[in-house]
């Protein structure tokens, strides 16, 4: 059994580690195709919003992903994984008591899918209305996670990221970086590989990008991400003040989401709860 204290040390030298079958294989495919179906549901009123935002000139997306933010509130069935020990453990060993997801989406990469920009997670993304200005700092303030649904392999875009730069003080998402094309392969690239049930868990500050899926088949994956009780995440919490403030009145972008719905949040899982009580529909 991987150690937590393993783990750990991963994340601070590479800035990523793949926990493997944290969904277990026999019940990965009915997580997948829910999934599936309640993206189609709200894909016409997904893609009106990325549509909106590309016409107040903000990157967003790329093209031939779909995607479904808080993807929970139109379907539970992968809630009983989201407080696995084996995530757990790991994020309470770097956290403490009270961590709290920050977001719960969802993001189909369908064949011939193109290839997305270098950048890092909100709140490091420098594209977004609030961020976190660089030079950051050497800290690990957010954690990301890429629930893989299907495998993930070169041939049908498992995500590129840069080992280790989750310590360099900026990311290319802004373009402000004048020897970095955010568009460009890395020299030090490379792309995750896991099984169906796996899950990528990343410093919010690594490089990564949309890789194009070269296979017949969708990619499917569940994006979760787990903060600090301390970690401010109203700016990305749509009805919030700060989002109003921040995003609404600026014209700007945001990594965001609408509340959870109350009756979704009554029927979660006991241990799920707490992961989402800041965030309820009021």
């Amino acid at each position: 059994m991987i150690s937590v204290s393993h783990i750990l040390e991963k994340l601070k030298r590479d800035g990523f580690y793949v926990v493997e079958n944290v969904i277990p294989e026999n019940e990965v495919d009915a997580v997948r195709q829910a999934i599936v179906a309640a993206q189609a549901r709200k894909h016409a009123e997904s893609e009106a919003a990325l549509a909106a935002t590309r016409a107040r000139g903000h990157r967003v997306g790329a093209e031939g992903v779909a995607s479904l933010r808080q993807v929970i509130n139109e379907t539970q069935v992968f809630t009983p994984y989201l407080a696995s020990r084996k995530m757990m453990d790991v994020i309470d060993a770097l956290f403490g008591p009270y961590a709290r997801v920050s977001c719960t989406d969802c993001v189909i990469n369908y064949p011939g899918n193109e290839r997305g920009y270098w950048h890092a997670d909100w709140p490091y993304n420098a594209t977004n209305a609030s961020h976190i200005p660089s030079p950051y700092p050497d800290a690990l303030l957010h954690l990301s996670s890429i629930w893989m649904l299907t495998a993930f392999n070169e041939k049908n875009g498992g995500t590129f990221l840069v080992p280790g730069s989750h310590r360099w003080l900026d990311n290319p998402a802004a373009g402000g970086m004048d020897d970095v094309d955010q568009d460009a392969p890395y020299p030090s690239e490379m792309q995750v590989k896991g099984a169906a049930g796996s899950v990528l868990i990343y410093d919010s500050r690594l490089w990564h990008a949309v890789a194009s899926n070269q296979s017949d088949q969708p990619r499917v994956a569940l994006i979760v991400r787990y903060a600090p009780w301390w970690l401010n995440l109203n700016p990305s919490h749509i009805g919030k003040p700060e989002h109003e403030m921040m995003v609404v009145e600026t014209g700007g972008k945001n990594y965001e989401s609408m509340p959870l719905q109350k009756e979704v949040y009554d029927g979660l899982p006991e241990d799920v709860k707490p992961l989402y009580r800041h965030w309820i529909e009021q």
